[in-house]
This record gives C-alpha cells, structure tokens and sequence, in this order.
C-alpha cells in the first residue's frame, strides 16, 4: 500500500537521513506517551510540529546524546503520522525492543483523553507496517518491557483491550472479555461463563465441576471454564488444540461469540416452527433454504 494518509515524512520535517543504526523491525508496535500533559488537542496541528522539533532536540542534545528522536514515529491528536527514525531504524526507546519492534508515541499526556482520531492513526500506521514491512500485528505497551507507567493507564487500557489492534475506522467498542485468562476472576468472567452456559451441549456441560454451581457460572477462570472455550472454538472450525482455551485472544473471542450466536440463532428458528409447512405463518421457503446452508 501507499504512505498511510496523512503521513508527514522526515524531509518534510526539513531533517536529513537518521544516524540511527540498521535493524531488522518485525516484532510488533510499541506504544509510548509524553509524560507530561500536553494539550495538543485543544492546538492548532503546527503546535504538534513543534513538539516533535523539539522532542528530537532534546533527545539528541547534552540531556540523551542520542543519535536521532527516539522513536520511529509520533502520532498526533490531528489524525497525523510523523516519521522518527522510521523504517528498519534501531531506536532509543524500549529496552528489550530496540531491536526487534517498531515504536509510536501518542503525543499525549497521562490525563489527557485519546482522541478517535489519533487512535485511527497509530491503526493506519499499524496496517501500513503489516502490509508493506512485514512487522508482526501485535500490539505493546512501554511498560510491557520494563517497570514504567509509559504509556499510561488511558493508553495501556487501549493496548489490552485491542483498540489499536483494529482495522482503521469507526472507534467500536472492544469486548470485555478479550484479554481474559486462567485464574482471572470477575464480572467479565461471568460474561463469557453465561455465554459458554448458553451455547448448550458439550461446551456448557465443561463448564461443570465437583463441587461448583449447578450451571458452572462462578465468575472464576479455572480448567472448566478453559476447557469450556476450547470446545466453543472447536464448534465453529478451530483446531481448537490443547491450551487453545486458556486465554481470551481476539480470535477466541470471535469464535466464542460466532458460536453463542449461531446457538440463539438456531433457537429463534426453533421458536418460529420454521419448515413444517403447516400454512402457520412460516416464512417463504427461500429463507428456509438459506438458512439450512452450513
């Protein structure tokens, strides 16, 4: 693809080839803040400019000594990607991923709100790295590699939950349950045990253990509970392998909800008495044929 939209390179910065060393970047996107609030949003776009002049002043001047800004791109409140070090550029700003993971820091401060659109740009600069860099579609924060608030509770909280990790568009809001692993406990829990309950069969009978309610809904997520989702996975196609129910990744989320779905589906047909051709008030038989397609 081309330059994501609303791209703003190096040399229209008026700055010249970075002295930052070569690295093979394919790890994922990290994401930074400004430990400080800012205020941008409520600025015109130039302001943003500025504070990235400056942003690179000062990590290249007596306080960093660094060969370049930091990091390999800036995301503004306005919707705009500024290039750092850019593509393939070793950088200064995640021990541990200097190396191995491009990085984008929100041009945001720890009390300030994410705008949608700035959300939407750290999205189009994470697709445009997927498809033309080959770098890896997960998403991290600063303080998944070290000790640090970076980069923020409001910015972390968009990591976890896979807001920046959707395609770009309108900001939807992310299921509760993504994330969610053996030996959380909880509301959300408890979501996706009702869930796993009322998809029936096999799965909701996982659910159930020695000693545990009589529906398996105890807002823990223990071994049923895994076992549970691994069988809802396996409804809908997954390989569904061992393990496979241990966590609450994007695609265990969309495979549990596909087959809760699919269950209260074919429970509306059931309530409706579709297909006895009884002259009751059943639908035409061109929705009976469409849906008996598997």
């Amino acid at each position: 693809m081309a330059l994501p939209e609303n791209f703003i390179r190096r040399d229209d910065l008026g700055w010249g080839l970075t002295g930052a060393s070569y690295a093979n970047l394919t790890q994922g996107l990290v994401i930074h803040y400004d430990s400080g609030n800012l205020g941008l949003a409520n600025k015109p776009h130039s302001a943003c400019i500025e504070y990235w002049h400056n942003t690179r002043r000062f990590h290249m001047g007596s306080a960093r000594g660094w060969a370049d800004v930091g990091y390999s791109f800036m995301s503004c409140p306005h919707d705009y990607i500024l290039e750092g070090r850019g593509i393939d550029r070793q950088q200064a700003a995640q021990p541990g991923g200097n190396a191995s993971h491009y990085s984008v820091t929100l041009a945001t401060g720890p009390d300030e709100e994410i705008p949608d659109a700035q959300i939407n740009s750290v999205r189009r600069l994470r697709k445009w790295l997927i498809e033309d860099h080959n770098n890896h579609p997960r998403v991290l924060g600063h303080r998944d590699f070290i000790s640090t608030s970076c980069p923020g509770d409001k910015a972390y909280a968009l990591v976890k939950n896979g807001t920046f990790a959707q395609e770009p568009g309108a900001i939807s809001e992310v299921s509760d349950m993504l994330g969610l692993k053996k030996g959380d406990s909880g509301n959300a829990v408890k979501l996706l045990q009702l869930k796993l309950k009322n998809i029936g069969g096999e799965v909701a009978k996982a659910l159930l253990y020695p000693g545990g309610p009589v529906d398996g809904v105890d807002s823990d997520y223990g071994d049923a509970t895994a076992e549970a989702v691994r069988l809802a996975r396996k409804s809908v196609g997954s390989a569904a392998k061992a393990g496979w129910g241990d966590t609450m990744t994007p695609d265990a989320c969309e495979q549990v909800d596909r087959a809760y779905n699919r269950t209260q589906t074919r429970k509306v047909i059931e309530d409706m008495n579709l297909g006895g051709g009884s002259g009751d008030g059943s639908l035409p038989t061109e929705f009976d044929a469409t849906i008996k397609v598997k």
